[in-house]
């Protein structure tokens, strides 16, 4: 349980520095591959019973805690991420709001999945 609530920091941590701080798409995508690829060390060396099921439920709640993170400094996350300028003039705060959620709580949950396969194929190749 506590793995869960450490990755569900990373994604609250992610919200700030992408809503404060601001990261290229880019760059965005880089840091969660290293937080990703941390994830699945941070697995196999805690040989998780059920890799796919915990990893993916961390990694969902992440994405919804970095969702809501950029919802709830979605000005902050307005001024400092410049590269959206278009997105934020054609959409409303509503539309915004449901992107910003709905992006994080299918991404964390898709690449959580991929990680937690990973670990679980990983944890039995060294098994076997």
């Amino acid at each position: 349980m506590k793995h869960t609530v450490v990755f569900a920091l990373a994604g609250v941590l992610m919200g700030l520095l992408t809503s404060l701080v601001g990261l290229p798409m880019m760059v965005e995508y880089a840091a969660w591959a290293g937080i990703y690829l941390l994830l699945m060390v941070y697995g196999l060396k805690l040989d998780l019973p059920t890799p796919v099921r915990t990893i993916g439920f961390a990694s969902t709640l992440a994405g919804l805690l970095t969702g809501s993170t950029q919802v709830f400094l979605m000005e902050q996350y307005r001024t400092n991420n410049p590269w959206y300028a278009s997105e934020f003039e054609t959409s409303s705060a509503a539309d915004l709001s449901t992107a910003f959620l709905g992006q994080g709580i299918i991404l964390g949950l898709v690449c959580g999945l991929i990680v937690g396969a990973l670990v679980r194929w990983r944890q039995s190749t060294s098994q076997a």
